[in-house]
C-alpha cells in the first residue's frame, strides 16, 4: 500500500470517528434536553387535583354517612352518599395511572398505598351497606313494633340504635384520612425526586450549552484573526500599486489652473479614491491634503442623498464621461451646506479609465436667499406661523393620510374676542405682543405633531391629525381656552382676553380643505354669538354628544341645589314569606333638558371630579329624612340601604357624618343600612375595620354588596363586623329554570350561614331564580321580581301593608 493510500486511510478514519463523536455528542444533547423537560406540570397538576379531591370526598362521605345516621328519613341523603362512593372509586381508578415522571420504584409504592386505600375504602363501603340496611330494617321493625307491648318495643329499639352506633363508630374509625396523607405524602417524595433529576439534567443542559458557546467563541477569533491578516495584506498592496499611479500622474496633478481656482477641485484615480486636491477644496471643506489623501469623496456624505441618488450619478458618470448638479455635503465640523458638483471622467490613451475630476463651489449663500424667500412666501412674518397658503398644503396631506389611515381630524378656527378694541386703545405694537404671547400658548396647548397656523389678523388655525372623534376636539378646545384666557402683560397694562372656537370633524363636517375651513368659521362665529369665551361644533349633534360631558360636571355641580337630585327606591322581600324587609335607596337625576340621567353615566363622573363626597352625603341625609317622614305618617317602615363610594369610606370623619344625618332625623340606627363593595373594604384593611367597627357600635347595619365579583380574602371577610352579604346579580342570572347552574350563588349563601350572617340576593327576575334561592335557604330577595324601583310616594303603599301577620317572626 503506498504512502498516499495511507494518509487517504487514516483520514477517512479519523472523519468516521469525527461523524460518531458527533453523533454520539447530538444523542447525549437530546437525552439530557429531554430529561430537562420530564416532569410535566399539567401531570402533576392533574395528580394533585385527583389527591385533594379523593381527601375531599372522603372527609364529605364520613359527614354525609353521619347526617344519614342522624336523619335516616331523609331519602335524598343517600344519593348523595352514593355519589360520593362512585367519585371515590372514579378517584382510585384514575390515581392509578401514575404520572410518567415518576421511576419504576417510586411508581410501585406510590401504588402501593393506592391499594391500600382502596381496602380502606371498600371496607368503609360495607359498612356504609351495613348502616343502610340496619337503618331501613329499623324503620320497619320500628312499624312492626308498634303493635306490640311497650316495653319489647323500647328494648328491641335500644339494641337497634346500639347496633348503629357500633357500626358508625367503626366506619369513623378507619384510617382512610390517614391513609390518603400517606398517599400523598409517598407521591409528594416521588415528584421532588423527580424535580431534582430534572434540575440535575438542566444544569447538565446548561453545561453543554456553555462548552459549545465557549468552542464557537474560539473559532471565531481564529476566523477573525485569519481574516486580519488577509485585510491587511490587501492594504499593503493597496499602497504599493497607489504609489506607482501617483508617480506616472504627478505632471498632470498640479497645473496653474488647478493650484490657484477659486472652486474647490478634486482627482482620484479610477478607483474613485482621492489622490489630490486644491486648496480651495480645503477652503470650503475643511479637509487638508493629509486628511482625504486616499480616501473616497463619500467622506463629505452629508446623508441627505440616497443610496439610489449615487447609483443614478456614477450611471451616468459611466456612460456619458460627465455629470453636474447640486449636493448636499458634508464639512470637517460636522456642518452641511449646499455646493453645485461637476464630475468629469478622465481616460487615458488606451481609452482606459484613469481618473475622476471633481469641481464644486459652494452655494450656501444662494440657498439661505431661496429659502428666506420661501419661508416668507408660506409663514407669517410677525409670529411666523405657517400663512393661509402652507395650512392649505399641510392640511391637505394630513386629509389624505386621514382618509388612507380611516382616521379622522379635527379642524379648530380660533378668533380673539374684541381684538380690535385692543388694537384701538393701546395700538398696534400692543396688539402684535399680544398676538405673540397667544401664539406660544396655543403651541403649549396643542401636541407637537398638530399644526397651528395664523389666516389673518386675529384669526388663528389649529389642525389636530389625533383628534378625530368630538370628545378629544373638545377637550382641546377648552385646553387652548384655558390658555388663551390667561392674562397677559403688555407693558404696563395686564390684559385678558378670550376666544371663540369653531370645530369641524373630518369627515363629518367636510371630505376637503376648503369646506372643512368654512364650517369651522361658521361654527366659530356661532360661538361668538352664544357669547364668547367657548367653542361649538359645526355639527348640532355633535356638538350636543360632546358637551354632554364636558358640561354635565358643570351642571351636576348644582343639581342637588337645583333639586334635581332624588332616591327611588326598591324593595327588598323575605325569600320564604314574601314579606317587605328592607328597601335600598337609588340615587337619580332629573336633568331638566336631558331628562333621567342613567347613573352610569354620572356616578363616574362625579367620582372623578370629587363630587361624590358631597353627594354621598345628601343621599344620606335624604334617606334619613325619608325615613323620618314615613315614621311620622304612622307607616310600618323598614330598614333603608344606602350605597357607599370608596371616597366617602376613606374621609376621616366618615362616621360622625353618617351619626350626624342619622341624628338629624332622630332616626334609631337600625333603621339605616350601608352597603360596600369587597374592593372598597380591601383598599385599607386595618382603618376600615375600625371604622366599620365604630358603625356596628352605633348600630348601623353593613352589608357587603356585589359579594363574589372583588378580591376579598375570606380570613378577613371573619373580621369585617357586617349583617350580611348582598350576591351579586350575575351569579343569579346563572341559574337556569331546571336549577342545574346556581353553584356560586349556593356557595356564597352557604358561606353567609356558616359566618352567620344573612344572605341577600340581588337582580331576582324569575320563579326558577326565587325557588333555587328560597331553597338554599337566601334570607332575603331583591330585583325586577321582588319589585322595581320606584319613587317614595310609590313605596308608601307597601309601608302601610308591611305590618306582620299573626305569629309570623318580624
Amino acid at each position: 500500500m503506498t504512502r498516499a493510500a495511507v494518509a487517504q486511510l487514516l483520514r477517512t478514519s479519523t472523519s468516521i470517528r469525527l461523524v460518531v463523536l458527533i453523533l454520539l455528542g447530538l444523542s447525549l444533547i437530546g437525552w439530557i434536553f429531554i430529561e430537562a423537560g420530564a416532569v410535566t406540570t399539567r401531570e402533576h397538576l392533574r395528580y394533585a387535583r385527583d389527591l385533594r379531591e379523593i381527601r375531599q370526598i372522603d372527609a364529605e362521605l364520613n359527614t354525609a354517612t353521619i347526617a344519614r345516621r342522624l336523619d335516616p328519613d331523609a331519602d335524598a341523603g343517600w344519593q348523595e352518599v352514593d355519589s360520593r362512593v362512585e367519585r371515590i372509586q372514579t378517584l382510585i381508578r384514575e390515581l392509578r395511572h401514575t404520572p410518567t415522571f415518576l421511576t419504576g420504584a417510586e411508581t410501585m409504592q406510590v401504588l402501593t398505598q393506592i391499594e391500600r386505600y382502596a381496602e380502606l375504602h371498600d371496607r368503609k363501603r360495607t359498612l356504609i351497606d351495613t348502616l343502610r340496611h340496619a337503618l331501613e330494617a329499623g324503620a320497619n321493625q320500628d312499624a312492626r313494633l308498634a303493635d306490640t307491648r311497650a316495653g319489647n318495643g323500647k328494648a328491641a329499639a335500644l339494641e337497634h340504635r346500639q347496633r348503629l352506633d357500633a357500626t358508625a363508630r367503626e366506619l369513623l374509625g378507619l384510617f382512610t384520612a390517614r391513609q390518603g396523607e400517606l398517599v400523598v405524602e409517598t407521591y409528594t417524595v416521588g415528584y421532588e425526586a423527580a424535580t431534582a433529576r430534572m434540575q440535575t439534567h438542566r444544569v447538565l443542559l446548561l453545561l453543554v450549552a456553555l462548552s459549545l458557546g465557549m468552542y464557537l467563541l474560539l473559532t471565531a477569533f481564529r476566523l477573525r484573526k485569519a481574516t486580519l491578516a488577509v485585510t491587511q495584506a490587501n492594504a499593503d498592496l493597496g499602497d504599493k500599486v497607489a504609489a506607482l499611479r501617483h508617480a506616472e500622474g504627478e505632471l498632470r496633478r498640479y497645473a496653474t489652473v488647478f493650484t490657484n481656482s477659486s472652486e474647490g477641485m478634486l482627482i482620484t484615480d479610477a478607483q474613485a479614491r482621492i489622490i489630490a486636491i486644491n486648496p480651495a477644496f480645503s477652503r470650503i471643506t475643511g479637509y487638508g491634503v493629509d486628511d482625504v489623501i486616499g480616501r473616497s469623496p463619500s467622506i463629505l456624505n452629508s446623508g441627505r442623498q440616497d443610496a439610489g441618488f449615487y447609483r443614478r450619478m456614477w450611471t451616468t458618470i459611466n456612460s456619458r464621461g460627465q455629470w453636474q448638479g447640486e449636493i448636499w455635503n458634508r464639512r470637517r465640523n460636522g456642518s452641511i451646506y449646499p455646493e453645485w458638483l461637476s464630475i468629469t471622467a478622465v481616460r487615458g490613451e488606451d481609452g482606459e479609465l484613469a481618473n475622476y475630476i471633481g469641481i464644486f463651489s459652494d452655494i450656501t449663500e444662494r440657498k439661505e436667499a431661496e429659502a428666506r424667500i420661501l419661508h416668507l412666501a408660506h409663514h407669517d412674518p410677525l409670529t411666523n406661523l405657517p400663512n393661509r397658503a402652507l395650512l392649505h398644503d399641510r392640511l391637505q396631506q394630513v386629509l389624505l393620510q386621514a382618509r388612507r389611515n380611516k382616521r379622522g381630524v379635527a379642524v379648530l378656527l380660533l378668533d380673539l374676542d374684541r381684538f380690535k378694541t385692543i388694537n384701538d386703545t393701546l395700538g398696534h405694537e400692543s396688539g402684535d405682543g399680544l398676538l405673540l404671547q397667544i401664539t406660544e400658548r396655543c403651541r403649549s396647548a396643542i401636541r407637537d405633531t398638530d399644526t397651528l397656523a395664523r389666516l389673518s389678523g386675529d384669526e388663528f388655525v389649529a389642525v389636530l391629525p389625533e383628534a378625530g372623534n368630538p370628545q378629544d376636539a373638545a377637550a382641546a378646545a377648552r385646553k387652548i381656552l384655558d390658555a388663551v384666557a390667561l392674562p397677559c402683560q403688555l407693558g404696563e397694562h395686564r390684559i385678558t382676553v378670550t376666544a371663540s372656537i369653531g370645530i369641524a370633524l373630518y369627515d363629518q363636517d367636510g371630505g376637503n380643505v376648503s369646506m372643512l375651513l368654512r364650517n369651522a368659521d361658521a361654527a366659530m362665529h356661532r360661538a361668538k354669538e352664544a357669547g364668547r369665551n367657548g367653542f361649538e361644533f359645526y355639527s348640532a349633534e355633535m356638538n350636543t354628544s360632546s358637551l354632554g360631558q364636558l358640561l354635565l360636571e358643570n351642571q351636576l355641580r348644582g343639581a342637588t341645589d337645583r333639586g334635581e337630585l332624588l332616591l327611588h327606591y326598591q324593595p327588598k322581600a323575605c325569600a320564604r314569606t314574601g314579606r317587605l324587609l328592607g328597601l335600598e335607596a337609588l340615587l337619580r337625576w332629573q336633568h331638566p333638558e336631558l331628562g333621567m340621567v342613567a347613573p352610569g353615566r354620572f356616578i363616574p363622573l362625579a367620582e372623578e371630579t370629587g363630587l361624590i363626597n358631597t353627594i354621598g352625603d345628601w343621599v344620606l341625609a335624604e334617606a334619613c329624612r325619608q325615613q323620618r317622614a314615613w315614621l311620622d305618617a304612622g307607616l310600618e317602615v323598614v330598614p333603608i340601604a344606602v350605597n357607599l363610594s370608596a371616597q366617602q369610606l376613606a374621609q376621616q370623619h366618615f362616621v360622625s357624618h353618617v351619626a350626624h344625618a342619622i341624628d338629624a332625623a332622630a332616626l334609631a340606627p337600625s333603621l339605616i343600612e350601608l352597603e360596600l363593595t369587597e374592593t372598597m373594604l380591601m383598599r385599607d384593611i386595618d382603618r376600615t375595620i375600625h371604622t366599620l367597627i365604630r358603625l356596628r357600635e352605633m348600630g348601623v347595619r353593613l352589608s357587603i354588596d356585589d359579594f363574589g365579583t372583588g378580591y376579598s380574602s375570606l380570613n378577613y371577610l371573619r373580621q369585617f363586623p357586617v349583617n350580611a352579604l348582598k350576591i351579586d346579580r350575575s351569579f343569579v342570572s346563572d341559574i337556569s329554570a331546571e336549577g342545574t347552574e346556581g353553584k356560586i350563588a349556593a356557595a356564597i349563601i352557604g358561606m353567609a350561614h356558616s359566618l352567620e350572617l344573612e344572605a341577600i340576593a340581588e337582580g331576582v327576575e324569575t320563579e326558577a331564580q326565587r325557588s333555587f334561592l328560597t331553597a338554599q335557604g337566601c334570607h332575603q330577595l331583591q330585583g325586577y321580581l321582588i319589585g322595581r324601583p320606584v319613587p317614595a310616594a310609590e313605596i308608601e303603599t307597601r309601608l302601610s301593608i308591611a305590618r306582620p301577620a299573626s305569629g309570623e317572626p318580624r
